[in-house]
């Protein structure tokens, strides 16, 4: 495959670099909210607060959709500029190798501080889940837990260029049709509103039959929907400039969607077997909203306002690959520890973020920054870096 150059001299798209940054980081904090909701989960702080439930909402309903956006975004454009045989390649070195090297760790130690966490929580004592820890059972392999993100953009990498390579071979001289189209739907004035009609086909079942766990069927097909969406940005990166007008519009409509996204959501999930269909319909159609709107709303805003390149920003796009691998039994770990203490949740919460963020930053900085590891994970991030050819 031909790549021109001329290239190499053209300016990153920042502002695709600091959204996937920041989605991880949001990602991290919603995760932390996770043991103060009043939503039944198999681990829970004896506080919890409704207002984290809203708040949770708000947060899952676009943060891993925007994430894929960004990430069809730099798949395509690494597939465009070097061809598949190296986007294969991208993908081992920086994504499966990476996901095999934290699921035979990381995910042990997740389990290990979810049953150390759900005991001291249970008995309102420390010493109960220390015992659990020393006894060891919970080293084994088993539930990937937050490393799907990586199960599932392999699996969309290679469903996109399957999908590319079907349309090119059956679709014949209707491809360019069917470009154009998707071109005049970006263009449109109704480009949220379509793209929330679509991922409701799927985000409905996924609340009306499984109450929106993300690694089911219908929730995968409703990320991936954003996975192609990043992916025809990247074609029509033309057409970046218009999201940058009035991109609190969609954010306002977004927002004014939360109310009936919160309830809907939080009734499907406080009664996951016996609530109703249309209450599983009506959190598929709000979530959808919810994410089709952000995800426009958000790609204005950072294109008009974070395209330009800045130390701290490069910085935190370094690291944000290395904490979000790293985050979850550190979260856990010391929510397990604040469960015996008489705080309300908002004070644990802070409290969390408080001690994590730094440790998981030094761990970056002092340990992983300057090492092997480090320039392999930045070259990761850096082989999607967004050139515009």
């Amino acid at each position: 495959m031909n790549v021109d150059r001329t290239e190499d001299r053209q300016p990153r798209y920042h502002a695709i670099d600091n959204l996937r940054a920041m989605m991880i980081s949001i990602v991290m904090l919603g995760h932390a909210i996770l043991p103060y909701v009043t939503i039944p989960r198999s681990f829970k702080d004896p506080e919890t607060h409704v207002g984290f439930d809203v708040v949770a909402v708000f947060l899952y309903s676009f943060a891993m959709p925007v994430f894929f956006v960004t990430a069809g975004f730099a798949t395509a454009l690494i597939h465009r500029r070097k061809g598949t045989r190296t986007l294969a390649r991208q993908r081992f070195q920086f994504v499966f190798l990476p996901l095999l090297a934290a699921y035979l760790v990381i995910s042990p130690l997740t389990r290990g501080a979810y049953e150390f966490a759900k005991h001291a929580a249970i008995s309102g004592s420390l010493q109960p889940g220390l015992d659990i820890l020393l006894r060891g059972e919970w080293i084994r392999l088993g539930k990937a837990y937050h490393l799907w993100f990586l199960v599932s953009l392999l699996f969309y990498t290679a469903m996109a260029i399957c999908l590319r390579w079907g349309v090119l071979r059956f679709a014949g001289g209707r491809a360019a049709s069917i470009l154009a189209a998707s071109r005049r739907l970006l263009a449109s004035r109704w480009r949220a509103t379509s793209l929330s009609l679509v991922i409701a086909l799927a985000m409905v079942p996924a609340y009306v039959i499984h109450g929106k766990d993300a690694t089911t069927l219908p929730m995968q097909l409703a990320l991936f929907g954003f996975f192609l969406l990043g992916w025809l940005l990247y074609l029509h990166r033309d057409l970046l400039p218009t999201f940058t007008h009035q991109p609190w519009r969609p954010i306002a409509v977004a927002i004014a969607t939360l109310p009936l996204a919160a309830w809907s959501t939080r009734e499907r999930l406080m009664s996951p077997y016996d609530s109703q269909a249309l209450i599983g319909i009506l959190a598929g159609v709000s979530n959808s909203i919810l994410a089709a709107f952000m995800t426009f709303g958000l790609l204005g805003i950072y294109l008009a306002r974070f395209s330009h390149s800045s130390a701290l920003g490069r910085y935190v796009s370094d690291a944000s690959y290395w904490i979000y691998l790293i985050h979850l039994p550190l979260l856990i770990a010391v929510s397990g520890v604040l469960t015996v203490t008489p705080l309300p949740a908002v004070i644990k919460y802070l409290l969390t973020i408080a001690v994590v963020v730094p440790i998981v930053l030094a761990s970056y900085h002092f340990g992983v920054r300057s090492t092997r590891l480090g320039s392999l994970l930045k070259s990761g991030k850096r082989s999607t870096a967004s050139r515009d050819p």
